[in-house]
């Protein structure tokens, strides 16, 4: 379950972090991001994330700091569409990750996820996220830029980043 809960928070911040580095920056404001994973039986979960000039950087620089030993992602543009490749040493194995997204960063985005687990992990060989994302306007007063908001199935709001503080060995540097 550790496994799944790593794996399901890197591939939540994904879709932000890729975009921190040599990608198109984001429109500033209150993003929605819907997400369908696999690890989680194919529900959709829905992300509102309040974003500034300087938050996909500050969680790209965190989630570096977090993961250890990973090799530095692989980014190539073609046009709107972005592909992001990157791979981590995790339990005695390697987890391969490749995102594919395309879009207008400023208003709207889609993208997948999948990264493959060799030897699987927990009976897991394979992780898939499908993603959507759209600007939907400034941040309502009181969240903060960098703090997200997620609807789970069955669980209700939590705050994400309060959330993977709480995972061992994601949250507690």
């Amino acid at each position: 379950m550790l496994l799944r809960s790593s794996a399901a928070g890197l591939a939540l911040l994904l879709p932000a972090l890729v975009l921190a580095e040599e990608l198109p920056k984001r429109k500033p404001g209150l993003w929605e991001i819907k997400t369908t994973m696999s690890v989680l039986g194919g529900q959709q979960m829905v992300m509102r994330q309040c974003i500034d000039e300087s938050t996909d950087a500050d969680l790209l620089a965190q989630a570096t700091r977090q993961q250890g030993d990973c090799d530095p992602p692989r980014i190539t543009r073609e046009g709107a569409h972005t592909t992001i490749e990157t791979a981590c040493r995790v339990n005695g194995g390697t987890a391969s990750t490749r995102g594919e997204f395309s879009g207008a960063y400023e208003s709207h985005y889609t993208g997948e996820v999948v990264t493959r687990f060799d030897p699987p992990q927990h009976g897991m060989q394979e992780a898939r996220m499908q993603i959507d994302a759209r600007w939907s306007g400034p941040c309502p007063p009181g969240q903060k830029p960098g703090s997200a908001q997620m609807q789970l199935p069955g669980v209700g709001n939590i705050n994400l980043p309060e959330m993977l503080k709480n995972i061992p060995g994601v949250g507690q540097q």
